[in-house]
């Protein structure tokens, strides 16, 4: 039983991964040649059922093959979260602008530009008790999105830019010290409904704060969440 629950979840992290990275859907016959599963395409099926019985994956028009639902983006990132490897990522990172910067708001703009450039995602850090935020790498954005999200991408703009809304409606969200996602429609900021949004607490000079990234559904979160753990 061990050993079919952990195929099952081999398979969701394939078609995920497919999905990420090329947008297309992932059949049966195609996960046995690329992955070299050891198992007929008849229970790689089976198993593809049962994930979208479970609501993990669906069928978006008549074909073999399954898109991953935002539940299953879900279970992915979950997964990511517990057994990620530490990548791409330098140690001496961790707290250096926090330590080099002689006010609240250069640490700031050094951590959000850090995670700019990194990631090559919209970065934010805000700490509402002061009413300070930054935000950096709209202009990279709306210009990988435009196609896709059309006016939408405007819209997440006019909410970044009204910093009082902004800093208020992060700090309603339940945000760790870990990392938080949310994903599409899991974000409570409506704008945001067509994003994914990693966010992680820390405290800087004694103020309570958070460092995030926004960006498409469709990122590379293993990479994403591992910039946002240690870029402080």
């Amino acid at each position: 039983m061990k050993d079919i629950q952990n195929r099952k979840i081999q398979i969701l992290k394939y078609i995920v991964e497919e999905y990420l990275e090329s947008g297309g859907v992932t059949g049966s016959k195609s996960l046995r040649e690329k992955h070299s599963l050891s198992v007929s395409s008849a229970t790689i099926r089976n198993d593809m059922a049962s994930l979208e019985n479970m609501g993990l994956i669906f069928q978006p028009y008549n074909s073999a093959g399954r898109l991953p639902t935002s539940r299953g983006l879900r279970v992915f990132v979950d997964y990511l979260m517990e057994h990620m490897p530490q990548i791409f990522m330098e140690a001496e990172s961790r707290l250096a602008a926090r330590h080099d910067a002689k006010r609240l708001d250069d640490a700031l703009y050094l951590l959000v530009s850090r995670l700019t450039k990194i990631t090559g995602e919209i970065s934010f850090a805000a700490v509402p008790d002061t009413l300070t935020s930054y935000y950096l790498g709209l202009g990279t954005f709306l210009e990988r999105t435009h196609d896709t999200l059309g006016v939408e991408a405007y819209r997440i703009v006019r909410v970044l830019e009204d910093k009082h809304n902004f800093l208020q409606l992060i700090s309603s969200l339940d945000i760790s010290s870990r990392v938080s996602v949310f994903i599409g429609e899991e974000n409570i900021i409506p704008d945001f409904e067509s994003c994914t949004m990693i966010v992680k607490e820390f405290t800087l000079e004694g103020h309570t704060g958070y460092l995030g990234l926004l960006g498409p559904v469709r990122m590379d979160y293993a990479f994403n969440i591992s910039a946002v753990r240690q870029v402080l």
